[in-house]
């Protein structure tokens, strides 16, 4: 029952009681009338026993003396003892709803994030103690979130630590070998400059994708969306990738990309999307000649971009960690490359309004899947 419910309804139970405490004060003074002989019955003569009446005009002086003075305490007292039991019920079911609140508060207080309020009861403190649910849980996937954060930060610095080391400390070794000489020919200095070079833009590419996954995480990335056949995109990409990453020992096939299909998406950064996924394939192929394809289905309104490679793959524990920030922990996967392409594919993907994740093929490999709005009114 709601409070305005249980408040009318006192309102009732008083009226009741002052309804009730005035039948037992007549019916308790009727009684004390009786036995104590107040008010004695009055003579049928009454018109010629003037003394009767004198005697009962003396008795009313007592009666309104002492007996109505009597009576009003007695209905005070009844009346004072029911309210107070009414309204000491009434309290308590207000107060009750909110000791589960409070124990709450001292709970999420304590840190104890995942304690939930169970109240039942159909009144106005229900929808409170779902706002308070709310709120607790929106703090605990705060907390995990700030928690995996922290870790994302640690394993970030450690994973730069590790990614300017390695080409530094080579630049250094041929710097040095120049310096002293080692480098005493002309070819070999040509290729001590060459691989000074080639370490100096594999740097650069690394402060590069660390600008842009900052970028990209603060929200300060500018996006250019347009309406993009997402089809015939893929089929541009993949021709202009073609030979490129055929001389790498990766073949692209297309499988299922039909125009016709149209989302909202910025073309560079999808080209950027799509280039890290077939990097990524290339850089963990276990065969000489591997191979990729790509197919593009829509699914209750959705375009799922699926991009599944024949290569070593991954357990199946790691899945939801390919896409964190330098997450290399999978033995296949863990020597090779800065690891922060996926993660810079998955905060494009997020910015334009849409998922990705990893799956592993019956047939092996993996399989990177996007899933992007189709736009309205559009069908394939």
């Amino acid at each position: 029952m709601t409070i305005k419910r249980r408040l009318v309804f006192s309102n009732f139970r008083m009226v009741a009681v002052l309804f009730l405490t005035s039948l037992i004060v007549s019916w308790l003074l009727r009684i004390l009338i009786e036995v104590t002989g107040v008010f004695p019955d009055l003579p049928p003569e009454a018109v010629e026993e003037i003394a009767h009446r004198r005697e009962w005009g003396e008795n009313l002086y007592w009666w309104q003396k002492f007996f109505v003075p009597l009576a009003l305490a007695l209905f005070v007292l009844i009346f004072g003892v029911i309210n107070n039991i009414l309204t000491v019920r009434l309290t308590r079911s207000i107060i009750k709803p909110l000791e589960p609140l409070g124990e709450g508060v001292r709970q999420i207080g304590g840190g104890n994030l995942a304690f939930r309020i169970n109240y039942q009861n159909d009144d106005e403190f229900r929808p409170i103690c779902e706002a308070f649910n709310e709120m607790a849980a929106k703090l605990e996937a705060s907390e995990t979130q700030q928690q995996k954060d922290a870790a994302n930060r640690r394993e970030l610095i450690a994973g730069i630590s590790h990614d300017l080391r390695t080409p530094l400390a080579a630049i250094k070794g041929y710097l040095e070998g120049l310096e002293t000489g080692v480098a005493a020919t002309s070819e070999m200095r040509h290729t001590y400059f060459t691989a000074v070079k080639n370490k100096t833009s594999a740097l650069e590419h690394i402060i590069e994708q660390l600008f842009m996954f900052s970028k990209l995480d603060m929200d300060e990335f500018p996006l250019t969306l347009r309406r993009v056949d997402i089809g015939l995109a893929l089929a541009d990409m993949t021709e202009e990738a073609a030979a490129e990453y055929e001389a790498k020992g990766l073949a692209i096939r297309l499988a299922g990309t039909d125009e016709g299909r149209f989302v909202s998406v910025d073309p560079l950064l999808m080209r950027n999307v799509i280039f890290n996924i077939l990097e990524n394939s290339v850089r963990y192929k276990i065969k000489e000649r591997a191979g990729i394809e790509i197919s593009a289905v829509v699914i209750n309104g959705s375009v799922l971009l699926r991009f599944a490679d024949d290569g070593p793959g991954v357990k199946p524990g790691a899945l939801e960690n390919l896409f964190d920030v330098f997450y290399r922990t999978d033995p296949a996967r863990n020597t090779k490359g800065s690891g922060l392409g996926l993660a810079i594919s998955a905060k494009i993907i997020e910015r334009m309004g849409g998922s990705i994740h990893a799956e592993l093929p019956a047939a092996g490999g993996l399989a990177v899947v996007i899933t992007l709005p189709l736009l309205e009114g559009v069908s394939p």
